[in-house]
């Protein structure tokens, strides 16, 4: 059955399927090109070549300011411009300046300094690896200053965490796959300008998960829709040979193998190399293994539900297909079956992305949200499309064959539902699965009562809006049912952590098992750590020697490192400057001394520890870090913070929650602002350990932890907000998702031509006055949006600005009062015992909540209140030469200046402290390390506030916009329907408008312009009658001219043989007779085709079957043995509103058309073929004549145009004119000297129409 495709449907595209594969094929193997030759870390020697590059170009810019004698001058004199101190902190490298005695001059980064093995070096040119990172070097020496260049090359920090990390400086090298080596190799070697190498790249061992070029990523992305592309166009292909059933199956077919291949190869790339495709973010089955697999698993489904539901819902079921009573039962069990899977499917999915993933839904805190969160709303908006496309589809298939047996369908439904719902009870989650049943009756119930118009492929606003808003409030309920119990679940195991961080009973079992670690018996024993033999079996006996009240609780891990910081036999590689700096920034002391606790996450804190074991002689030998784990939490990876000090880690520091702990009846402990009782409430668990206490705003999470205590956690009631984000959320999503699917079928099917992807595109005006009203409503918040986000910027920086400069100038007091003693202003700062000073700076810097940095006037630093990064090189020791400036050269009384360390952005303020006398005695400097969360958090308030108003507005401009334009339309609509109404043959109506504006000009010229009609029309009927009748006559006359001129001759030669006693006279007088008699029955024959063509307008229409019709045809030439006829009618009725002569008329002349084209000595073959779709039926007629000449076929249903040498012209033009008084439509198709084939189109008529 053929249906209404593309361009290509009705011809294999072999060539647009040959020169998109070829195209596909460059792709994929320029993307290999570059992934193996041409990108940048597509080899060790192609990384080695980057990395020449950019060395080279470096020394080429030191080289030009080497030779900048001014720039030295100034930099010696310290004169330098502050445009010039920009232009060089702007470099990528960084710059030192020392003069000859060796005193740092000028320096344009904080993130390092040479050390003294490059100042002293006797080469120019070299390569180190400092602290924090591998670097280049090259010195220049004047007779004044050392010049001293750093290019670094990669990051190597002690630490790694969001925002340090040790990757290359050149962004398009993979930082995992090379080694930087000292050691000169002789395949990739880094050349310096001279040609001298400086260091080797070594490349590791190729990883199972390759990583692709980015460029090479989104070429094989680009082949990838190139042969999907194919694959459509195949499909559309056999949709026109051999049905919609045979394409979906190939579709689905091809889209499985792809599925198949993409699972167990890296077709088209290797997937496995994102996170997206990660099972840490999401993973709940084989086939849903990752996030990335869901959404393409979503993908294919939608583009084969839509490609099926598309061309289904062309096709008129019923005619096709009559089914019996089993077959009724039968796709009624199937259809009720397929809808409630995919239902349960469905819902399982939604629930799974909330409680099987690390995908964040949390919308109220928009930064929580990121690119997984994103695409998990993309998810759930395609599930939802595609759960609508598929149960449209399923209902159209089930009301076209059994119109008047919905209610059978919803108790079929019902009772495979509930039959599933009793095979699972005892599993079922709270009723959860009931209230999904109700939704899929309320759907049902909704689907047959808004009276979709299944039959239409159109966007219909108002209809798209209603389900976009049902679906966005029942995903919406689904996510903040799972969100409530994933939270609820989340607060019991925080309950239990607090209960464990504030257990007596715990720190009494740790206290006794660090007995065992004792420094001099480690000190004896270190040995042994150091005998890879020995080192296994001591730390077993060490955690062993414990009771088991002891290791049934806790987990522990013995990490040692010798005196240089080296690992020493530890069996994972947890660094000493990790555990370090956790100890030194993250710890939390508890009532064990040496022992301390720091958290992982809100869920998970670890116990540690640390020994530093020193000999008999007071050598250090190392230090012993104890790692214990609680085991009711899991043991992570650990992941020091450096400059946040863990704070967001820790349930103590958040603002969701507040809790408290009592213990003997009484509050012992509380965070936050909730008014906890000061005395434990009465509380009955009834023997639960849990017990869930709703408030008006607030819930109540009791834990009954033992021995007299209890943990409370409240959580703040923001249900209605969070159920408007999120449904504000999913909205917008389906109206995104939708558009860009939309735009995705218009391009797939224009075949990628711009012209008809234009034409596609093109909107009437309803739509265009809903897209200008909704566009505008959209760019109004965006700009509202931005400028109030920028404001909140502009002021949040303000506001800090003001905070840390009366913060800085108390501190500034604070420092002169109580650290008077300890120095002497001089050029120097000087400490008398620098123990009490940085005291002095940490109990400063707790009182105002802020880190402090002192700086001596040479813009070194003296203290610091959180002094690991500098001491550990992730930062220098020195002031931030832009600070530095300022305070030093230009003598400003304050500074503030945004700084960045790896990938954290801070404000950071500088003042002098000046001294009794007014001179500068040293800076203090505020790195204010939490201005950016802060302002994250004021930002996301006002965007979930913005994101709903935005959707509610939506809404209200979408319903303003079809309330607008059903005004607007619906004149033009009345006009146009007027004016389809017109014809010359009747009255023409005026239409009657009342108002007096725009609509009613253009109604006033349009009733001038019926009136003038009817007047030209009375007049052209006049003339057309009259022109008419001369034809009709002069027609007439000819025909009947014809046979009277042998009567008359034949008359004549009787009458003359007669007249001559002719002897054949009476023979003559037969011939005669015979003759007459065949020419008046000739001009009876022209009577009456002249009769009928003048009575077709008269015709006695009635519902009657097609099929009847055309039967009754065929038997006619059931005895014509000389003709082959094949007949092809459908079994089932097909009902027409025609009249039953006026259609054996029809086919009669059409076959007898047929027969009288075949060339005399042929055997005529006659084919007729019915074919039956939703709005129409299509009856081909096929012959062997010989055809139409081409310039024959404009005329050939014009009257009394006849290509026989005898006729009157007018059996097509009768054809045709019975086809469009019955609203048809007839054309033909012709290959000359071989076949005609006639296209009859009848409109056929649904059941409703049929009263």
């Amino acid at each position: 059955m053929k249906l209404q495709t593309t361009m290509f449907s009705n011809r294999f595209p072999g060539k647009e399927v040959t020169w998109l594969l070829l195209a596909a094929a460059w792709l994929l193997t320029i993307s290999f090109i570059i992934d193996n030759y041409w990108a940048a870390s597509s080899s060790s020697r192609a990384v080695a070549k980057n990395l020449s590059q950019y060395i080279q170009t470096v020394q080429k810019d030191f080289g030009l300011l080497a030779s900048d004698t001014q720039l030295q001058k100034e930099v010696y004199f310290n004169k330098l411009p502050e445009e010039k101190l920009d232009q060089l902190v702007q470099k990528k490298y960084f710059l030192f300046y020392y003069n000859r005695a060796g005193k740092l001059l000028f320096w344009n980064t904080q993130t390092i300094l040479p050390d003294t093995s490059i100042l002293n070096a006797t080469d120019t040119l070299g390569f180190a690896k400092l602290q924090n990172g591998y670097y280049a070097w090259q010195k220049h020496t004047t007779s004044n200053l050392q010049l001293v260049a750093l290019v670094p090359v990669k990051w190597n920090y002690i630490v790694i965490n969001e925002y340090l990390q040790n990757n290359f400086v050149l962004k398009n090298i993979a930082h995992n796959a090379y080694i930087v080596s000292p050691v000169i190799t002789e395949n990739a070697v880094v050349h310096s300008l001279s040609g001298q190498k400086l260091f080797s790249i070594i490349e590791k061992n190729k990883e199972p998960n390759f990583r692709n070029n980015n460029a090479s990523i989104w070429l094989r992305l680009m082949a990838s829709v190139l042969v999907f592309f194919v694959v459509h166009l195949i499909c559309l292909y056999f949709l026109h040979k051999r049905g919609i059933f045979f394409a979906a199956a190939l579709l689905l077919v091809a889209l499985l193998v792809f599925r198949i291949a993409g699972y167990l190869l890296p077709i088209p790339l290797n997937l496995r190399q994102f996170e997206l495709f990660d099972p840490a973010v999401y993973g709940s089955s084989g086939i849903l293994r990752s996030l990335g697999d869901l959404l393409i698993n979503v993908l294919f489904a939608l583009w084969f539900i839509s490609f099926f539901r598309k061309f289904l819902l062309q096709l008129n079921i019923r005619a096709l297909v009559s089914p019996g009573l089993f077959v009724k039962w039968l796709l009624t069990i199937l259809a009720a079956f397929i809808l409630l899977a995919a239902t349960f499917i469905s819902s399982h999915i939604i629930r799974s992305l909330v409680s099987d993933s690390q995908i964040s839904f949390d919308v109220i805190n928009f930064f929580s949200l990121n690119l997984y969160s994103v695409i998990g709303f993309m998810v759930l908006c395609c599930i939802g499309i595609g759960f609508f496309f598929l149960s449209q589809s399923l209902m159209y298939l089930y009301k076209s064959l059994f119109p008047n047996s919905f209610i059978l369908f919803i108790f079929v439904v019902c009772l495979m539902a509930l039959s599933y719902l009793s095979a699972l009870v005892g599993s079922l989650s709270g009723g959860y699965e009931l209230y999904l049943l109700l939704w899929v009756l309320l759907f049902l119930y909704l689907v047959n009562s808004v009276n979709i118009a299944f039959i239409t492929d159109k966007l219909v606003v108002s209809r798209m809006i209603f389900w976009i808003f049902f679906f966005s409030v029942s995903i919406s309920a689904i996510i903040i049912r799972e969100n409530k119990s994933k939270e609820l679940q989340n607060r019991k195991h925080y309950a239990e952590i607090l209960s464990a961080k504030s257990d007596p009973a715990s720190e009494i079992l740790l206290n006794s098992m660090l007995t065992d670690f004792k420094e001099t018996y480690l000190a004896a024993n270190f040995y042994k750590f150091r005998d890879s033999a020995l080192s296994s079996f001591f730390r077993d006996s060490l955690i062993g020697s414990n009771f088991s009240g002891y290791t049934n609780k806790f987990g522990t891990k013995i990490l040692v490192f010798d005196d240089a910081e080296n690992p020493v036999y530890n069996e994972e590689a947890t660094s000493y400057n990790q555990l370090n700096t956790i100890l030194n920034t993250q710890a939390n002391p508890t009532a064990v001394e040496g022992l301390y606790y720091y958290d992982v996450a809100f869920d998970r804190f670890n116990y540690i520890a640390k020994k530093a074991i020193v000999d008999t002689l007071g050598k250090l030998d190392g230090y012993v870090f104890i790692l214990v784990t609680p085991k009711m939490v899991s043991n992570e990876k650990i992941s020091p913070e450096l400059f946040g000090k863990g704070i967001y880690n820790s349930i103590e520091n958040t603002t969701a929650y507040s809790f408290a702990i009592y213990s003997a009846g009484k509050l012992v402990n509380s965070h936050n602002d909730y008014p906890f009782a000061s005395q434990l409430p009465d509380r009955y668990f009834a023997n639960h350990l849990f017990l869930l206490v709703n408030k008006k705003n607030h819930s109540e999470l009791w834990y009954n932890a033992g021995a007299d205590k209890y943990v409370v956690i409240v959580k703040e009631n923001r249900l209605f907000l969070e159920s408007i984000t999120l449904f504000s959320y999913l909205f917008c999503g389906f109206l995104l998702v939708f558009v860009v699917f939309r735009f995705l079928n218009i391009l797939f099917n224009s075949g990628f031509y711009i012209r008809k992807v234009t034409e596609n595109l093109r909107m009437n005006i309803r739509s265009q006055i809903h897209g200008t009203i909704i566009f505008f409503s959209i760019l109004s918040f965006v700009i509202i949006g931005v400028a109030t986000i920028l404001f909140f910027i502009n002021r949040y920086e303000s506001n800090n600005r003001e905070k840390l400069s009366s913060t800085i100038k108390i501190m500034e007091r604070d420092l002169k009062k109580s650290l008077a003693q300890n120095w002497l202003l001089h050029d120097t700062l000087r400490m008398n015992s620098l123990n009490n000073f940085e005291n002095t700076i940490r109990q400063i810097a707790d009182i105002h909540g802020v880190d402090v940095n002192l700086y001596n006037l040479n813009g070194d630093l003296k203290a610091s209140s959180l002094a690991l990064p500098y001491l550990k090189g992730v930062v220098s020791t020195k002031m931030d030469p832009r600070a530095y400036f300022h305070l030093h050269q230009e003598k400003e009384v304050q500074y503030f200046q945004k700084e960045k360390i790896g990938n954290l952005k801070y404000l950071s303020s500088y003042v002098p402290l000046i001294d009794s006398a007014g001179n500068e005695s040293a800076y203090l400097n505020i790195p204010y390390f939490t201005s950016q969360s802060n302002l994250k958090q004021e930002i996301s308030n006002f965007l979930v506030t913005i994101i709903n108003l935005n959707a509610f507005i939506f809404l209200i401009a979408g319903i303003v916009a079809l309330f607008i334009t059903n005004r607007i339309t619906h004149s033009f609509s009345l006009i146009g329907e007027k004016m389809k109404r017109i014809n010359l043959s009747t009255q023409n109506e005026r239409i009657q408008w009342d108002r007096n504006d725009e609509i009613g000009s253009l109604v006033d010229e349009y009733n001038k312009m019926v009136d003038k009609l009817d007047k030209s029309a009375k007049a052209l009927a006049k003339t057309e009658r009259e022109g008419a009748w001369k034809e009709m006559a002069r027609q007439v006359a000819h025909e009947i001219k014809n046979p009277l001129t042998p009567m008359k001759l034949s008359i004549q030669f009787l009458k003359k043989s007669i007249d001559t006693n002719a002897p054949n006279v009476k023979a003559l007088s037969d011939n005669v007779a015979n003759t007459l008699i065949e020419q008046i029955d000739h001009l009876s024959a022209i009577a009456n085709e002249f009769s009928q063509f003048a009575n077709i307008e008269n015709s006695n229409k009635e519902v009657m079957d097609l099929n009847e019709a055309l039967r009754s045809v065929k038997n006619l030439y059931t005895n014509d043995t000389q003709t082959i006829f094949a007949w092809q009618i459908l079994p089932v009725p097909v009902l027409i509103l025609a009249d039953k002569t006026q259609i054996n008329r029809l086919f009669s002349n059409l076959i007898q058309n047929g027969l009288q084209a075949v060339p005399e000595g042929s055997v005529p073959e006659i084919s007729i073929t019915e074919e039956v779709f939703d709005q129409y039926v299509l009856i081909k007629l096929k012959d062997n004549g010989v055809g139409i000449s081409a310039e024959l076929q404009p005329m050939i249903f014009v009257p009394r145009f006849t290509t026989k040498s005898s006729g009157t012209g007018l059996g097509l033009a009768m054809c045709k004119q019975i086809v469009e008084q019955m609203n048809g439509e007839i054309y033909f198709e012709t290959i000359p000297n071989e076949s005609t084939t006639f296209f009859v189109k009848l409109p056929v008529l649904k059941d409703e129409n049929v009263s």
